[in-house]
């Protein structure tokens, strides 16, 4: 009995040691980093893909047949506004205004002649030395010359207006393209010969949904002053390997109707290019900046996650328990989004340790030390 006793003793100590290993402390919370939710300025901008346009795009055409005598300009260069660009060959042009010169020579001899004589009749005419009927021609006569020779100098007029044609010359300043012709060629009236595009200043064409213009619409209806005037806009442009160009525009036409295929309105920017860098065609983003900062409530993308339910962050209370919080997101400033609905002011969101935490979970928060704000 004794040693049965004893194994029973034994049996409740091993057990009791057992119970002793199972009931160990629970393990320390998880730790975590935060951050404060904070209130911060921000200057909201808009992004659009746009496509260059020349402000002026002309196609230089041949207002006179003949042949090409030189091309006085090189290809790809800027020309300035009136600088002669080809030579068509003047001289069947030049006889020509000679020949119709010399025709209102006769034509203003001819009309001195009938002046005389009218001024003659009319000094006879009262004293009866000459007839109605004869005064009535030399009146007709000087009219009739006088007539010939206006068309003359029409003539003459139209002459020299083909001769000019001859020097093709630049009508805007801009870059002009390859030529068309050679020289010798014979070139026919209205042929091509070249074209000229304004690049100074340059175009930028982009769209806008209809729906952000209606909701444009509507805040101003209800708030006048709640959004800046499209003049006030401040634009600038992201080239296609990413740099900033280094000039600002301003919006200059938004289209009358809105593009059925596509749903969108057409605006058009200008911007300067004095060194003719930009080029027409080119695709570049269009950043549209309001012209002042606001307030707007931002957490940093890292403390961000998403699932079905749709974006969420992880927000430690009072109690040092964590909670998840549904948020509505708005633009993103740098490395922070804006958050619109969801959090409030000075509330702690976790941006570090996320994978070790769940809703309800008690954890060691740690602050993060504040860095600068980049808007981006």
């Amino acid at each position: 009995m004794r040693g049965i006793a004893w194994l029973g003793f034994v049996s409740l100590a091993l057990l009791g040691g057992c119970n002793q290993a199972t009931t160990a402390p629970p393990p320390p919370p998880p730790s975590v980093t935060t951050t404060t939710v904070a209130l911060k300025p921000v200057t909201y901008t808009m992004e659009y893909v746009g496509r260059t346009q020349a402000s002026e795009d002309v196609s230089i055409q041949a207002q006179v047949s003949g042949p090409m005598l030189k091309r006085h300009f090189i290809e790809g260069d800027h020309v300035e506004q009136g600088a002669l660009l080809f030579e068509i060959d003047p001289a069947p042009y030049q006889a020509e205004r000679a020949q119709v010169a010399a025709e209102l020579e006769r034509a203003v001899a001819a009309r001195d002649v009938a002046i005389l004589n009218w001024r003659r009749g009319k000094k006879l005419f009262p004293d009866g030395m000459i007839s109605a009927t004869d005064m009535d021609s030399l009146t007709a006569n000087k009219l009739q010359t006088e007539a010939q020779m206006v068309q003359a100098q029409s003539a003459l007029e139209a002459a020299e207006l083909k001769l000019s044609y001859t020097k093709v010359t630049a009508p805007i300043a801009g870059k002009i393209s390859t030529a068309l012709i050679s020289q010798g060629d014979l070139i026919n009236l209205q042929q091509d010969l070249a074209t000229l595009v304004q690049v100074d200043p340059i175009r930028v064409i982009f769209q806008v949904s209809a729906r952000e213009m209606s909701n444009a619409y509507r805040v101003i209806r209800e708030n006048p002053s709640a959004l800046p005037r499209l003049e006030d806009l401040i634009l600038n442009l992201r080239l296609p390997n990413g740099d900033e160009y280094a000039h600002q525009g301003k919006v200059d036409y938004v289209s009358n109707r809105v593009d059925s295929a596509t749903s969108t309105v057409e605006l058009r920017a200008t911007f300067p290019n004095p060194d003719e860098f930009v080029l027409p065609g080119t695709y570049v983003t269009v950043v549209v900046k309001a012209p002042e900062t606001e307030m707007a409530l931002l957490v940093p993308q890292a403390s961000v996650q998403q699932d079905q339910q749709g974006r969420y962050v992880f927000v430690v209370g009072a109690d040092s328990k964590v909670e998840k919080r549904l948020v509505t997101l708005g633009q993103q400033f740098g490395v922070d989004w804006e958050v619109r609905d969801g959090l409030k002011d000075g509330e702690q969101v976790v941006v570090e340790g996320l994978q070790k935490i769940r809703p309800g979970v008690e954890v060691k928060a740690t602050e993060r030390s504040a860095t600068p704000f980049n808007q981006g």
